[in-house]
């Protein structure tokens, strides 16, 4: 009886010296099998974990790389494909997979090169005492600024409950510098979350101010022989937003608006009807040198007719440093690349 304990336990504990000795290939072996039947992305997964358990084996590493190179292939092609399709997010993460993996591929840096990074900023004061006691009983609440885009995609923006800023962040394919000022407001409103009498949790949004989808009729005026300066500081351009002009009536939307855009030097007119302009941005900062443009709606002010009951909407003046929410803004680091600028532009209705 003792004997036969005794084979066991060598059994097992041969089972797992086998195991230790041999477990560090498995991964190598599979990557092998996979390689050989074209799964390049699954074989590099394997090489990988087969890297990280043995990191000085040449040979793992060999071929590590070896299908880090085929999958960025891959991926360029996908990139490709997405592009035909204008999926233009799906087609950005596929680049960038083709760039980590093969820095050296040159059809890929060449094609990174058309691509902008946006960001789009404002913020929004209103007050949410204004709010129903019906919409306060809601499960979740979140104030949400869309954004009308050339390519006639919507960019949702979280409007943060603390600072009441937004900021989104977007990349397009080989815009036109005109192109970046033909971003709008779509809408302002509050995301809700309510339970129904069942239990299930309903989403809804609910507009304040909706201009729908807004386009441009016209932009016009744009000069492509402007020369760009010497990359500045977007917080050294500010104190030039003070004014000490009267504040703006509040304002609805009609439900039909339309307008057109027209370059000037560096003034940007909207006209419109309704010679107003709190749908369009502010500021336009444009960094041709590092393909970045910043965006900015300025602050808008929602306010409540409680007699009308009906929202409205006026694009804050800066009368004083202190208005200016662009200085709350720059303490997010992560976003100071977008903060230079070689061209800049104002909108004025």
């Amino acid at each position: 009886m003792k004997s036969l304990r005794l084979t066991i336990r060598l059994k097992i504990i041969l089972f797992f010296i086998t195991l230790l000795l041999f477990g560090c290939s498995f991964h190598y072996d599979q990557g092998l099998k996979l390689e050989k039947e074209k799964r390049w992305a699954e074989a590099a997964i394997e090489y990988r974990i087969a890297a990280i358990e043995d990191p000085e084996n040449e040979v793992i590493r060999e071929a590590l790389k070896r299908m880090n190179l085929k999958v960025a292939a891959e991926n360029f092609e996908i990139y490709k494909g997405y592009l035909k399709e204008k999926e233009f997010h799906k087609a950005f993460r596929r680049l960038e997979s083709a760039l980590s993996l093969n820095p050296d591929h040159s059809d890929a840096r060449s094609e990174m090169n058309k691509w902008w990074h946006l960001l789009i900023t404002g913020k929004v004061e209103l007050e949410f005492s204004r709010f129903s006691s019906n919409l306060r009983l809601a499960e979740e609440m979140e104030m949400q600024v869309l954004i009308n885009s050339p390519k006639g995609k919507l960019l949702t923006g979280k409007i943060s409950s603390e600072s009441r800023i937004f900021f989104i962040e977007d990349v397009v394919y080989k815009p036109l510098p005109q192109q970046l000022a033909e971003y709008s407001i779509n809408s302002i409103g509050l995301k809700i979350k309510r339970k129904s009498s069942e239990g299930f949790l309903r989403t809804e949004f609910k507009k304040f101010v909706n201009f729908r989808e807004l386009s441009p009729l016209n932009v016009s005026g744009w000069n492509n022989n402007a020369g760009y300066e010497e990359p500045k500081d977007t917080l050294d351009h500010r104190p030039t937003l003070i004014t000490d002009e009267k504040q703006l009536s509040p304002w609805s939307p009609p439900r039909l608006l339309t307008y057109e855009l027209k370059f000037t030097d560096n003034i940007i007119k909207v006209l419109s009807e309704t010679n107003r302009a709190e749908f369009a941005p502010e500021v336009l900062y444009i960094n041709e040198a590092d393909r970045r443009a910043n965006i900015d709606f300025g602050v808008s002010l929602l306010e409540m007719n409680s007699t009308l009951r009906k929202w409205s909407i006026r694009r804050k003046k800066f009368n004083s440093p202190g208005d200016d929410y662009f200085y709350g803004l720059s303490r997010n680091l992560p976003l100071n690349r977008y903060f230079y600028y070689d061209r800049v532009f104002r909108f004025i209705p």
